[in-house]
């Protein structure tokens, strides 16, 4: 049985593939003769390879299809098998990939012609020669518009196809399991290609409207019709996947992992992309501020069309950091499921780690500088321009500090507290910081002994500003080990005892979610009072930190559910 799916869906797709790409290159190759393009008689021989391609390929899908189908309409089994599903979101997450490009090409050529202009003449009075105009490609070429037309054409018919099947599939058998997991890797990656593709379609159109808008030089050749293109692909296939997972699937999918994967990618592609064009925009700011005449990145004076990139960023990137941010706090309001707690306790870890190394980089950086600007006086020797250097150390200093802030949690719940990405980040923190000690340390000790072994040792030589610029690092460098040192020894305190059991391990409660009955010890004092409360969806770690702030006299003990009768005991 499962040898013959096997080779009826294999079969399948591959049919499918050959057919797919033979009808995409079938129609563009005849589309030449349509428009008498001047290469139509040069391509009569990928004519014939193409209509090879498409005669053989649909008889062999069509058959094999033909009986997947057959056998799928007799056996329920057949239907909701693993197998058969994979064939149909595959094929639904290629078509759909192949519609997003061919889409935003399409778009992209029919929109060129209506919202860009193409009046660009060169002017040459110093060669005594006419102007010309260059010729631009915002004018309609009904061939390659109606090629890109014709393969999503082909693209979103197959894929239209599959769909619907699939979702007949769905209605009639039911989806659980490996099948579920295969539709959701389906929607969620193409999900998350149509929200990137449309993400930067719109950070590209509106840096374009900016530059065109300001008559920068920056906007020439480059026309609003591609971004708006891409855009407008993007929103189609994100839009009506985000719907329809909205509308059918987010009950069962808001506990699965890639939902989660998909919405912290999305968020971690957002933030990096709005905090490096903030920290660009914040770097131009402050190097005009201080008087820097050319910062880098800018071209000649016009410092709004180098904002155009970093401007547009930060508005949309910042915006889908908001709202994808929302969804995911949305999902998690019910109950994390491990594995969904893991890779959000591995991307605040992650985002925390990297934001340290920002900000302590602009740190070290900073006081680098300052270092310099004070030791260069005492030694008699010139010290460097400051200004520049000091608003690109500021910017990531505000910058990472600022990320690190919103991640970094001295003291979270017991169960982030204890897990492997919090342990890895503090680790890592303190073998960074004790290499870099190790490095400036040398580099310190080396500007020093240049002198000491120096037959001729002299205090104004500009070597010696090593000196101030090693120990700066070692400062900034210490204090994040130093830290990172104490959250370790913190963590390590809080983390809970282990249970002494006597007889049997039974009486330790599990450290999955269970339902854990919480019970006091009975003592002989009359006056003492015995309490039973049932805890659920919660872990050992979770009950331990709860129950932490009890008076010194109380005690307690956890039992796991299966070892506590009706009556509590």
């Amino acid at each position: 049985m499962i040898l013959r799916r096997l080779y009826l869906y294999l079969v399948s797709a591959a049919g499918l593939g050959l057919l797919a790409a033979g009808l995409a290159l079938l129609g563009s190759t005849v589309l030449l003769f349509v428009f008498n393009d001047p290469y139509a008689q040069d391509s009569r021989t990928q004519l014939a390879i193409y209509t090879a391609m498409t005669v053989v390929a649909l008889p062999v899908w069509g058959a094999h299809f033909f009986f997947a189908r057959r056998f799928a309409m007799r056996d329920p089994a057949e239907r909701a098998s693993a197998i058969r599903r994979m064939y149909f979101y595959f094929a639904c997450l290629a078509a759909s990939i192949g519609a997003l490009v061919s889409l935003a090409i399409t778009a992209a050529d029919l929109l060129r012609p209506l919202i860009d202009t193409c009046a660009t003449v060169v002017k040459q009075p110093q060669l005594q020669e006419p102007d010309f105009a260059i010729p631009c490609r915002s004018n309609p070429d009904w061939l390659a518009t109606s090629q890109a037309g014709w393969i999503a054409v082909v693209f979103v018919v197959i894929w239209a196809f599959h769909f619907r099947i699939a979702a007949q599939d769905r209605a009639a058998v039911g989806e659980a399991g490996a099948s579920a997991t295969l539709r959701r890797w389906y929607m969620y990656v193409v999900l998350l290609a149509g929200l990137l593709a449309m993400l930067s379609g719109a950070s590209a159109l509106i840096e374009l409207a900016w530059l065109k808008a300001w008559h920068s030089s920056l906007g020439d050749y480059r026309y609003m019709g591609d971004p708006a293109g891409l855009f407008l692909a993007g929103l189609v296939v994100w839009g009506f996947h985000a719907r329809t997972i909205a509308q059918h699937h987010v009950s069962d999918d808001r506990h699965s992992t890639l939902r989660a994967l998909t919405g912290f990618i999305a968020v971690g592609v957002s933030i990096l992309t709005a905090l490096i064009a903030a920290s660009q925009i914040l770097y131009f700011g402050l190097a005009r501020a201080l008087g820097v005449a050319h910062p880098v990145g800018v071209a000649g004076d016009d410092i709004v069309a180098a904002l155009a990139v970093p401007g547009s960023q930060v508005l949309v990137y910042g915006i889908a950091w908001f709202f994808v941010r929302r969804r995911l706090a949305q999902d998690a309001r019910a109950q994390e499921a491990d594995r969904q707690a893991g890779i959000r306790r591995l991307y605040t870890n992650l985002a925390a780690l990297v934001s340290l190394g920002a900000w302590a980089t602009g740190a070290g950086g900073l006081l680098w500088t300052l270092a310099e600007q004070l030791e260069a006086p005492i030694i008699g020797v010139k010290a460097g321009d400051w200004k520049d250097p000091v608003s690109l150390w500021v910017t990531l200093l505000v910058v990472g500090a600022a990320v690190w802030i919103a991640h970094w949690r001295p003291s979270p719940w017991a169960a982030d507290r204890q897990s492997l990405s919090r342990r890895l980040y503090v680790w890592a923190a303190l073998l960074a910081s004790v290499l870099v000690i190790l490095g400036a340390g040398v580099g310190m000790l080396n500007a020093l002994l240049q002198q000491v072994f120096s037959a001729h040792p002299k205090l104004n030589d500009p070597g010696n500003l090593d000196f101030g610029h090693y120990l700066a690092v070692i400062i900034v460098a210490a204090v994040v080990g130093l830290y990172h040192w104490r959250v370790l020894r913190a963590d390590a305190a809080a983390r809970p005892p282990k249970v002494a059991v006597e007889q049997a391990p039974a009486v330790v409660a599990v450290a999955a979610p269970v339902s854990v009955p919480v019970q006091a010890t009975e003592v002989a004092d009359p006056n003492s009072r015995r309490y039973v409360l049932s805890v659920t969806d919660a872990t050992e770690d979770d009950v331990h930190q709860a129950l932490a702030s009890l008076p010194p006299q109380a005690s307690y003990k956890l039992t796991p559910a299966e070892h506590v009768g009706a009556d509590g005991s």
